[in-house]
């Protein structure tokens, strides 16, 4: 196996991509975040890993937080979906943050290659949302929204799959 890929998902849109790095590059395993926290010495048979993760409340999600202490010494490709503009620059600043959390001062990681996209916003989230005082939907935040349900797609795929290219020969 030339690479595992490691996905934290909840809505099902990491994982997506994951799959599709997984079909486009067959020498790559394909684990979620949770079975590698049951067996970590699976991470000793792997030198480079793609970790794919999503926007939790402007963090890593919990399971991929805990597993990030035991990722050391490897070539890393970091990839991650958000509900919100991943070309803003806010999603640029956080997207950069969480991949520093990932590699660490130190652990020994080297950052390979970098990835973000759009992906739908959990419903569950939104219904949080419009029960929150003060909560006002507009046509903008619907739009948001209605152009994030359109995320991952082939495009985000084939761009993923770019990406990783190098990463994975």
């Amino acid at each position: 196996m030339s690479a595992l890929i490691i996905v934290s998902s909840i809505t099902g849109n990491t994982w997506k991509v994951g799959q599709a790095l997984n079909e486009a590059y067959p020498q790559t395993a394909l684990r979620r975040t949770t079975d590698v926290l049951k067996c970590s010495e699976l991470l000793d048979k792997y030198s480079r890993i793609i970790i794919g993760f999503w926007c939790d409340k402007g963090g890593l999600p919990p399971d991929l937080a805990q597993l990030v202490p035991y990722i050391r010494g490897k070539s890393l490709a970091i990839y991650a979906t958000m509900g919100g503009n991943p070309q803003s620059e806010r999603a640029k600043d956080w997207f950069s943050r969480q991949c520093s959390t990932i590699v660490g001062n130190d652990r020994n990681n080297l950052l390979a290659a970098t990835f973000l996209c759009q992906g739908k916003i959990n419903p569950v989230l939104i219904e949080q949302m419009k029960k929150m005082p003060g909560y006002q939907e507009t046509p903008e935040s619907v739009a948001r929204r209605e152009e994030a349900a359109k995320h991952p797609n082939e495009e985000d795929y084939r761009a993923a799959t770019e990406t990783f290219r190098e990463f994975l020969a």
